[in-house]
């Protein structure tokens, strides 16, 4: 007799904590790099994400009459992200009200893990990106090479960063040692890509996220960069330049992959992947706000049920060929 339960559907010796303290794990490896260029403040953002969410978390636990259910470590996961996602400057109530927002209104009110239909994560600071833009997308000048103040960062000098700069036409004068370094002024998850390439590659070797998203995600995403650049620049500087700033990389990372939200057959996660990329494209191109990854997840997390049913009808369809075709 079969059990149902809810996403993610993982092995049944594998415990979610597994799959959540390797995406900790990770988000401690890219806070760590942004660390080395701005001091301990990157590290307290983190931490305060994390601390919100879990307390949240077990608040509307104890409201709902639930057993607490912070050991599965997917509260600590969104808390970890929105951190991640913020600029090393940003006030530190601001990750605090993103994982309010994600663990009370984005997860719990939907059933807590395992049935939130979209990702925690992504609504917080995408509600942060709305409430207070000029707190999110200030970054500080890495050239500087200076620790960030703890506190007061009113003094800090602050840089344009290049996704900013593409969005009102204009080129940068960044080259691809800074890309890859993270020598670019930008969120705390957008320094070293070769940290979120390495992350990409360790959380594809433990299951706890979708190569097939991410791979289609990255090929749209560049085709699309190398086909319409946002200025006057080679298609291998746009494609550069698309894929190293902001929040994509990131976002195709860490959300775009999430078990809970992506759906669940193969072919319907490659074409999830590439809705999403174009969404982002769009978004970069049209959008309002420069980093605007995380509101291409929101609105791909409402295709994924319609994907996975298209999938699965698609399969008995062809299956039903098939049988015919042997009969």
């Amino acid at each position: 007799m079969l059990k149902p339960s809810a996403a993610p559907h993982l092995r049944q010796t594998q415990h979610p904590f597994y799959q959540s303290a390797g995406v900790l794990l990770c988000l401690a490896a890219v806070t760590g790099f942004s660390c080395l260029c701005f001091g301990w403040r990157p590290f307290l953002l983190v931490l305060i994400g994390m601390i919100t969410a879990v307390l949240l978390e077990l608040l509307c636990c104890a409201f709902l009459v639930r057993r607490p259910t912070i050991l599965d470590g997917s509260a600590a996961v969104t808390g970890a992200l929105i951190g991640a996602m913020m600029s090393p400057i940003t006030p530190f109530w601001v990750p605090a009200i993103g994982a309010a927002f994600a663990i009370g209104v984005a997860k719990m009110p939907f059933g807590g893990f395992g049935r939130n239909v979209f990702n925690p994560a992504a609504a917080g600071v995408a509600f942060c990106a709305i409430c207070f833009p000029t707190r999110l997308f200030l970054y500080p000048d890495p050239s500087l090479n200076t620790s960030l103040p703890l506190w007061d960062t009113s003094s800090v000098i602050t840089a344009v960063s290049p996704t900013a700069q593409l969005s009102s036409g204009g080129t940068t004068s960044y080259n691809w040692i800074s890309l890859i370094s993270g020598d670019i002024p930008g969120p705390i998850g957008s320094a070293g890509i070769l940290v979120l390439l390495a992350c990409a590659v360790y959380l594809f070797m433990r299951h706890s996220a979708s190569p097939l998203a991410f791979t289609s995600y990255i090929v749209v995403c560049t085709l699309w960069a190398a086909l319409f650049p946002r200025a006057d620049i080679s298609a291998a500087t746009s494609i550069s330049l698309e894929l190293c700033t902001g929040l994509l990389l990131f976002v195709g990372v860490f959300l775009l992959g999430d078990p809970i939200t992506a759906p669940h057959y193969s072919p319907a996660r490659i074409v999830y992947g590439a809705l999403a990329a174009i969404l982002t494209m769009l978004l970069r191109h049209y959008g309002r706000f420069e980093c605007c990854d995380f509101f291409a997840v929101l609105l791909v997390n409402s295709f994924s049920p319609l994907l996975d049913r298209v999938c699965w009808q698609a399969v008995r369809y062809f299956s039903h060929i098939r049988e015919v075709l042997r009969s």
